[in-house]
This record gives C-alpha cells, structure tokens and sequence, in this order.
C-alpha cells in the first residue's frame, strides 16, 4: 500500500490517522467514547479548540507554581500528544485517533526533564482515577524499581500502560516502555 502523505501546513487530517487505519475503526470502538486517557507529559493547552471539549481534568506533579494553571503546558509536547490520542474531529479533517475519548493530563515533565518520582505519581493518580489507558511520550535509558512497580500497580487495576520507545532509531527501548507490562509505541516517519 502507498505511504500515507504528510499533512499540508493548512491542517488535514495527519498521516498518522491514514497509517494506523483510525478512522475503520471509529464504527467498532466508537471513537473512543467513553474511554478516559491519562497523558502523562508536559501539561495540555486545555484552551486549544482541538481539545477544549475533551479535557476533564488535570494536575501537576513537577512541583513548582505552573501558570496560568497548574498543568499548563509551556513546551507544547503535551499538547501535541494529546491532540494525537483525542483531538477533536475537526471540519478540515484534523483529528486524533479517538476524538471522543476523555482527557485527563499529569503534568511530570518541566522545562528540562521529566522526574521519575513524577512519573510514580502521574501513574499512581491515573490508577484512582480509574482510567482506561496511561499514555507517556517520553522515556531514557534507565527504568526504576518505583516506576516498574507503579506499571505494576496499573496492570492490577486493569489500566493499560503505552509508552515511548525512543527517538534514538536504536534497537533498543527505553524504560518504562521496556518493562513487560507497557505497551511501547515506536515512532515512524511519515515518507
């Protein structure tokens, strides 16, 4: 089959939709309605019109005064992952992979990097919040014992665990992708 065509810089519906097939799945899983994806990552835009009317809730675990709210995202990563898993079908055709699902956003990287302990935390909330899905674009080299036993923790609870594999275009994944029970996503380009 032909690749599919990144999007032209007037929006679309991204390549990434075509690649993984979303939109023949919408009639099965409903777009995703009624599921609840916790991203784990910088904060979201809750303002943006992609994700205004999916975002249920948010908080931040970097531990430092966030403005203007406390899971606001300063870097856009967040933003950008959470409008892949549940942007908004919009008329021009963007959409993400489940437009009808819930957000909820754990903001568990600052500026420089994203705090293990964090992550701990992020996982630990997306568990009593009884999400369906723990969604985490980010990773490194090594993996921790409170990490794994937080995926753990998630596996027992009945949320599903996806994380990153890498950006390096090694062999190897990075953790918390590698533990067993994650789910690890690896990235493409759209050529």
């Amino acid at each position: 089959p032909e690749a599919p065509t990144a999007p032209s810089a007037s929006g679309g519906t991204p390549w990434g939709i075509t690649a993984v097939h979303a939109k023949a799945a919408w009639d099965l899983a409903h777009k995703g309605q009624g599921a609840r994806v916790l991203i784990l990552d910088t904060g979201v835009d809750r303002d943006h019109p992609a994700l205004k009317g999916n975002i249920e809730d948010g908080k931040n675990f970097v531990g430092d005064d966030n403005t203007p709210y406390d899971y606001a995202d300063h870097e856009g990563h967040g933003t950008h992952v959470s409008g892949t898993v549940a942007g908004l079908e919009l008329t021009d055709g963007f959409s993400g992979v489940a437009p009808a699902a819930k957000l909820l956003m754990g903001r568990v990287c600052g500026t420089d990097s994203c705090s293990n302990i964090a992550v701990v935390q992020g996982i630990d909330w997306g568990i009593e919040e009884k999400v369906d899905v723990i969604s985490m674009s980010l990773g490194g080299d090594f993996g921790t014992n409170a990490e794994k036993l937080a995926t753990e923790r998630a596996e027992a609870a009945g949320v599903t665990v996806v994380a990153a594999s890498g950006n390096s275009g090694e062999s190897h994944v990075g953790f918390p992708a590698a533990f067993p029970n994650v789910i690890a996503v690896g990235a493409v380009y759209s050529n």
